[in-house]
C-alpha cells in the first residue's frame, strides 16, 4: 500500500491554495472566530489548542494534526511559504535558500517538483525529514532573535535556561544550534509520523512550561506571538540533535509567495534578492548598517 503524505497548509486568512493530494488547507484560530474559510479543515475539531492561536500561531495546525491525523508523512507549511522539492539536498549545499514567486499556483507546484506525485513520494523513501535549507545569517541564533520585530530576548533567555534543565542532548543542541549563524527559518517541514510525534512530544510540553514561566505583559499583539517565534528557533534545536543522532535528513528551498501583498511587494522582493543575495557579503553589509544607523526603534525587515 502506497504511503500518504498530508501537509496542512496553515491560514488565518482566506488564502490559494491549489488543488494537490499532499496539500489540506487549515485554518487556524478557528475558535476565535465565527468566519469560516471555503474549503478547509478547521484547527477547533477533535482535541486541539485552538484557543491559542493568538501566541501559538500556525502551530495550533501541527498541534490538531498531531492529535487528530496519521498520515503516515505529515507536514506543515504556511499560507506565504513552501518548500521547493524539485531536488533533496545536504545540510551544507550552496543552494540559494529560498526564491519568491507571485502566489502558489498549480504552476508553481509544477515547478517545484510536486508533480508527479508518486514521483515525489519517491524520493522521500530513503528520508525521515525535509526541512529548509539553513540559511547564512551573519549573527547568531541568539543575537538574531534578539533584534527580530516584536521579540524580547528576555523569551529566548527563558527557554534557554528550559533546555538547560531538561535532557543534556538537548542542552547541547541548543548551545550549538544559539550560537551558529546558519539559520532555519519559517517552522516548515515534512515528517515521517514516527518522527513527528517525537517532534510534538517535545515541543509543546516545553512551550507548556514556557508558558507557566513567562512574564509578557505589556506586549503588543504581534509580540504576543511569543510561542510561534520561539518554536521557530526551537526546530532548529531540534534538527540539530537530529543531525548528531545520524537522521536521514532531506534540505530543500523555501519558496516565498510575495505576490499575496501585492505586485509591488512581489517586485519589491524580487529585486531584494537579486541585489542582496541571502548569505552574501552584500547582504550582511547592508544589514550591519541599517542596524548602526537604526536609531529610531524601526526594524528594518533584513535584520
Amino acid at each position: 500500500m502506497a504511503e500518504n503524505v498530508k501537509i496542512y497548509i496553515a491560514c488565518h486568512q482566506p488564502s490559494p491554495v491549489p488543488q494537490h493530494p499532499f496539500l489540506f488547507p487549515i485554518q487556524v484560530g478557528s475558535v476565535l472566530t465565527q468566519e469560516r474559510f471555503s474549503g478547509m479543515l478547521m484547527d477547533n475539531t477533535g482535541e486541539n489548542i485552538s484557543e491559542k492561536n493568538r501566541s501559538y500561531c500556525e502551530l495550533t495546525a501541527l498541534y490538531w494534526a498531531w492529535k487528530n491525523d496519521t498520515a503516515d508523512w505529515q507536514g506543515l507549511f504556511h499560507y506565504r511559504r513552501y518548500l521547493d522539492f524539485r531536488r533533496l539536498y545536504v545540510e551544507d549545499a550552496k543552494v540559494r535558500p529560498y526564491w519568491i514567486a507571485d502566489r502558489p499556483t498549480e504552476i508553481v507546484l509544477q515547478k517545484a517538483g510536486y508533480e508527479p506525485p508518486e514521483e515525489l513520494l519517491e524520493q522521500l523513501r530513503p528520508y525521515e525529514a525535509v526541512v529548509p535549507l539553513p540559511e547564512e545569517m551573519g549573527r547568531t541564533a541568539a543575537e538574531q532573535y534578539a533584534c527580530a520585530p516584536h521579540h524580547h530576548a528576555r523569551d529566548f533567555h527563558l527557554v534557554e535556561e528550559l533546555l538547560r534543565r531538561g535532557d543534556p542532548r538537548d542542552r547541547q543542541a541548543a548551545e550549538t544550534y544559539f550560537q551558529s549563524t546558519r539559520l532555519y527559518f519559517g517552522t516548515l517541514f515534512l515528517m515521517r509520523r514516527s518522527l513527528l510525534e517525537r517532534y510534538c512530544a517535545w515541543l509543546f510540553p516545553l512551550l507548556e512550561q514556557y508558558d507557566r514561566e513567562k512574564e509578557v505583559s505589556g506586549y503588543s499583539p504581534q509580540a504576543l506571538r511569543v510561542d510561534g517565534y520561539l518554536a521557530e528557533r526551537l526546530l532548529g534545536v531540534f534538527l540539530t540533535r537530529l543531525q548528531r543522532e545520524k537522521a536521514a535528513i532531506a534540505y530543500v528551498p523555501r519558496i516565498h509567495f510575495a505576490g499575496l501583498d501585492g505586485r509591488r511587494a512581489y517586485w519589491k522582493k524580487k529585486t531584494e534578492l537579486l541585489l542582496l543575495p541571502p548569505g552574501s557579503t552584500r547582504r550582511s553589509t547592508v544589514r550591519r548598517i541599517l542596524r548602526k544607523n537604526n536609531s529610531s526603534g524601526q526594524r528594518s525587515i533584513l535584520l
